[in-house]
């Protein structure tokens, strides 16, 4: 009687210890090394300022009257920089809805937002 008692109390602390949380690491992870950026850091006021005009959030305001004098070359620039971006993002932009309308400062915003927010592979 005492031999499986014995026996059947050995089997159940073996159990136990086999089921253990293995929370124990012999040797902890090693940190994951963060994707090196280019030596130039996101200028933070343009980003935002294409960001707006691309998804037309925020305070600014797109004109409503097509200027016909730069509606040509700011189309052909919007269309190269639409021309990499995935049709759902393509779709959802509608970047072409913008030539024209746009200052200078402001396209040059939404081609370096969209640069460094879908960059080319």
């Amino acid at each position: 009687m005492i031999r499986c008692f014995v026996v059947l109390s050995l089997f159940l602390v073996s159990s136990v210890w086999l089921a253990a949380s293995g929370s124990y690491v012999p040797r902890p992870p090693r940190k994951l090394v963060k994707a090196e950026r280019s030596a130039a850091e996101i200028d933070p006021e343009r980003y935002g300022l294409g960001r707006a005009l691309v998804l037309r959030t925020g305070e600014i305001r797109i004109s409503n009257e097509v200027n016909a004098s730069v509606r040509a070359d700011q189309e052909a620039a919007l269309r190269a920089v639409e021309a990499r971006l995935s049709n759902e993002v393509r779709q959802k932009a509608q970047l072409t809805s913008l030539a024209g309308r746009l200052t200078p400062p402001q396209l040059d915003a939404v081609i370096y937002y969209l640069g460094v927010r879908f960059p080319a592979p």
